[in-house]
């Protein structure tokens, strides 16, 4: 790892075994030290999202870690930065490359064998697709507002924007720009043409990626022996309950405990699919944190 100072968090640079360099951040406890987090970020969703929440847990104990993957965030390199173009990355480069370099890099730090995850919808993926070796490290997950994809079970908001998305934009503009240009579009983010090629034939299948892609996905699902407490929120405007159970009974040897929370079960007005982690959500944040174990 090299270092950097920061005002939120510490700055270091990771590098995947393919020498490609990523940053994250730590959020170091000041006193008593817990098991160790790694935030795993929803799909777009740069690092600095969690930094409220990161820093809650690390007042908490924990040593936590956030992370860009390649080509999002404060990842991204300069020559991407205005375009995604020429990016040779899809889920399965993020789930085998980048992920496990910032398990690694946790555990290095920490000095422990196994951490914790809290996986944000894609998140939770990575630690279902991964190698081995790297589910191994994971001692306890957390799974906030993740599911099967595919996009006929999605809640109804996102399920009604999906064929202009899945079928229109992303089939058209991804070879026209080289990439998509999802913020442009105002569609989840800016996605290197791989990965969205391949996250449009996921959630075009009624089992996902598991369906679409079984020789690569289905055995690591079925690898996965690490325990899971899963939340799935009834406003969430993309995962439904449906969803999330989909995705639990594909890892058949991970054992898990599905929690379905309504924002008014914890005096909130709303949850969504991302507000976990908002500020406004700390009422929230504690029932997470007992999910660490």
């Amino acid at each position: 790892m090299t270092v950097d100072g920061a005002t939120l968090g510490r700055v270091v640079t990771i590098h995947a075994d393919d020498g490609e360099g990523l940053q994250a951040r730590l959020f170091e406890p000041e006193a008593e030290h817990r098991r160790p987090v790694l935030i795993g970020g929803g799909l777009g969703i740069p690092q600095h999202f969690y930094a409220p929440f990161a820093s809650w847990l690390a007042g908490r104990g924990h040593t936590v870690m956030t992370f860009d993957l390649r080509g999002m965030g404060a990842s991204r390199r300069p020559e991407h930065r205005h375009s995604l173009r020429g990016l040779d990355a899809d889920l399965l480069t993020w789930a085998g490359l980048d992920f496990p370099a910032a398990v690694k890099a946790l555990c290095q730090h920490t000095e422990q064998d196994r951490i914790a995850l809290i996986g944000h919808s894609l998140g939770m993926h990575h630690a279902a697709m991964t190698d081995s070796a790297t589910q191994f490290r994971l001692e306890r997950v957390v799974s906030v507002a993740a599911g099967s994809g595919y996009w006929r079970d999605w809640a109804k908001p996102s399920r009604l924007k999906a064929p202009l998305m899945l079928h229109l934009a992303g089939p058209l503009l991804t070879p026209l720009w080289g990439y998509f240009p999802g913020r442009r579009l105002g569609m989840v983010a800016d996605l290197p043409a791989p990965a969205m090629r391949q996250w449009t034939r996921w959630c075009r299948h009624p089992e996902f990626a598991w369906g679409s892609e079984p020789q690569r996905v289905r055995p690591s699902l079925q690898r996965a022996a690490f325990g899971i407490e899963a939340y799935s929120f009834t406003d969430d405007e993309a995962m439904t309950e449906s969803c999330t159970r989909k995705l639990l009974a594909a890892m058949p040897n991970a054992p898990h405990t599905l929690h379905v929370l309504s924002p008014g079960d914890v005096g909130l007005q709303a949850i969504g699919h991302v507000g976990a982690f908002r500020r406004q959500a700390a009422p929230l944040w504690p029932i997470l944190a007992a999910g660490l174990g």
